[in-house]
């Protein structure tokens, strides 16, 4: 019965066709007439190749059509060998070593289907990159703001008193912060709406939001962010726990180097266990010990002794339970780090004249200085600038074994308080602020 690969291939020329909707003349490669005469195997596979070769040929990025002509080499093959023989006296091999030609034949399809599935989402991404995301990064500060106003009313013309009703959360946010003027000798209550809105992002934001110890109501701006601030707050504690103990694996065996390999399986093993939801603390205790010590006999090159073993135990019962005296000096420094990565603004004397967009006929913008902006519709990222000043930061204040971790929950957090100032700085931050004086 042939009927059900049939489908699958017709299925096959279908995607293919959405791939090259203008190029008639590739289109002969995929006639759904040659899989309804297909009546044996041989037909099947000769189908596949020629939408096989088709995929390879004109669809695939070089690297990726490697594998696939490795295949069609194999249905090629296997495909002369089974029409003329080898000799009666020699068995039939199937490549991949399939249980039969029929599972080889339906694997083949469904590995060239997978394959063009690719291709279909590299479209998509590069539509979202080169078509949607412009379009957002023109139109999403105008959309957000049209939300907020139709949510809360219409921040921009209240006067204070009534705004600071309108926007209850935000309004204790603000007074807060502001009641933390006081402990740092850079601020003050006369210093320049500039110097105060670079306060909001740091202590602000990181120590009224983020790690704050208080019962807190999330602040109206954030209303859109509870996701993204609840995944900051978890990753920040799994990369406090398993530096942490990290530290004190290395003391134990007496080792101050972290080797990079050994580093990021350890790492990798170790967060992906804190990630883990465990329902039970025993549950969650006895898998980070267990991932600790394969990082530690791992990091050591040898087998841990019993003593060692017992150790390492009694220090991660310790961090995970929060008795361990290191917590609370990594609090601080993981403070210090998401201060430093919601501060951070590109360095404009390192790009240049990167700030100064000019206009293209087709209405493009282009920045001048750096090629590459071309393949992203002119709207510059700095997120590679932000990501190396990022990890020496986390370098510097010892979270080396958690960076790449730290970066990325670094880089949310800096989009979320970044955004909220863009869009209220002066209707609604900007008020309240001058509002308490």
């Amino acid at each position: 019965n042939y009927v059900p690969v049939q489908g699958l291939l017709k299925e096959l020329h279908d995607k293919m066709r959405t791939l090259l909707p203008n190029r008639q003349d590739l289109h002969s490669h995929i006639n759904d007439d040659d899989i309804g005469y297909s009546s044996c195997l041989s037909d099947i596979i000769r189908v596949l190749n020629r939408s096989g070769y088709l995929l390879a040929n004109y669809l695939e990025a070089p690297s990726r059509a490697e594998s696939t002509r490795e295949l069609l080499g194999c249905l090629e093959a296997f495909n002369s060998r089974n029409r003329h023989g080898d000799g009666d006296n020699v068995p039939l091999t199937i490549p991949y070593e399939f249980e039969t030609e029929h599972l080889f034949a339906v694997a083949s399809i469904a590995f060239i289907l997978q394959k063009v599935e690719l291709c279909q989402m590299d479209i998509s991404n590069y539509k979202f990159a080169h078509q949607l995301a412009p379009f957002i990064h023109q139109v999403g500060h105008e959309y957000e703001r049209s939300h907020f106003r139709k949510t809360h009313g219409d921040y921009g013309t209240v006067p204070i008193r009534e705004l600071q009703q309108m926007l209850p959360s935000t309004h204790a946010w603000v007074r807060n912060t502001v009641g933390l003027f006081e402990s740092t000798d850079n601020i003050t209550m006369q210093s320049n709406l500039e110097q105060k809105m670079d306060f909001i992002k740091g202590r602000g934001f990181v120590d009224g939001i983020l790690f704050t110890k208080q019962e807190l109501v999330l602040p109206e701006l954030f209303s859109l962010d509870i996701e993204g601030i609840n995944s900051i707050r978890n990753e920040a504690r799994c990369c406090v726990i398993a530096t942490a103990i990290s530290l004190h694996a290395r003391n134990i065996i007496g080792s101050s180097i972290l080797k990079t390999e050994v580093g990021v399986v350890g790492n990798n093993e170790l967060t992906s266990v804190l990630r883990k939801k465990h329902f039970k603390r025993d549950d969650l205790e006895a898998e980070v010990i267990a991932a600790l010590t394969s990082f530690t006999t791992a990091l050591a090159e040898r087998s841990l002794s019993e003593e060692e073993c017992n150790t390492l135990k009694n220090h991660a019962l310790a961090v995970l339970r929060g008795n361990d005296p290191v917590l609370k000096l990594l609090d601080n420094r993981i403070r210090s780090y998401f201060r430093y990565a919601c501060r951070w603004t590109p360095d404009t004397k390192s790009t240049g004249e990167r700030s100064a967009p000019i206009e293209m006929k087709t209405g493009r913008k282009v920045v001048k200085g750096d090629d590459d902006l071309l393949a992203r519709s002119g709207v510059a990222s700095s997120k590679a600038e932000f990501s190396l000043a990022a990890h020496k930061e986390a370098k510097r204040l010892g979270f080396t074994f958690v960076s790449s971790d730290l970066i990325a929950a670094g880089n949310k957090a800096r989009l979320i308080i970044s955004l909220a100032c863009s869009n209220y700085d002066k209707d609604i931050l900007g008020r309240l602020l001058m509002a308490e004086k």
